[in-house]
């Protein structure tokens, strides 16, 4: 993608999960946008990542340039508007139940920029029941340094190409499985 924000991802939850993931991929050089309703939480997602890029570079994981050059990439937003139309991919790191997915993903469907991928990290619906947009959407979980992606029947061949190069970027490796399909790994 060449178009603007196609370099920035908005990372919707500030919560353990939502700072790994916005950590992950501001360390494999996006521009992140972090997103919080709470804004304690946004604090606090802050100082945590600031922490752990700082322990990663006191025990040589991580250079301290690249510690530094990856906090700066995070920004902060207070509402899911602000954050997701900044960026053409959107990682959901909210609650794993069934309506709050579906939530999520409805007010996405609505507010994103065209083409905009959005990335689920929750296992708690199928993909295919989760919008009008879902060719749109792809399911991303982390284990360690590896990344699984998951697919619908729905799932576009593009937002597949997103999802494979942000896997690419954010881990060593990373396998995909479809809904009802066997697992490749790459």
């Amino acid at each position: 993608m060449s178009s603007p924000g196609a370099e920035t991802v908005a990372v919707i939850g500030a919560g353990r999960v939502g700072r790994a993931l916005a950590r992950r991929a501001a360390l494999a050089g996006f521009d992140v946008v972090l997103e919080d309703l709470v804004p304690i939480s946004l604090e606090q997602a802050r100082q945590e990542i600031r922490r752990e890029l700082e322990d990663m570079a006191a025990g040589g994981a991580l250079d301290r340039s690249a510690a530094d050059a990856a906090y700066g990439r995070i920004r902060y937003a207070a509402t899911i508007e602000q954050a997701a139309r900044q960026a053409h991919i959107v990682m959901e790191s909210g609650p794993d139940e069934f309506e709050s997915k579906l939530e999520i993903f409805c007010l996405l469907d609505r507010i994103c920029l065209p083409g905009t991928v959005i990335i689920s990290n929750g296992h708690a619906l199928d993909l295919s029941d989760t919008a009008t947009n879902a060719c749109s959407i792809v399911g991303m979980y982390f284990t360690g340094d590896e990344a699984e992606i998951h697919c619908s029947a729905f799932t576009s061949e593009q937002a597949m190409e997103v999802a494979k190069r942000l896997a690419g970027r954010m881990a060593t490796k990373y396998r995909v499985t479809r809904e009802g399909q066997a697992t490749a790994q790459v």
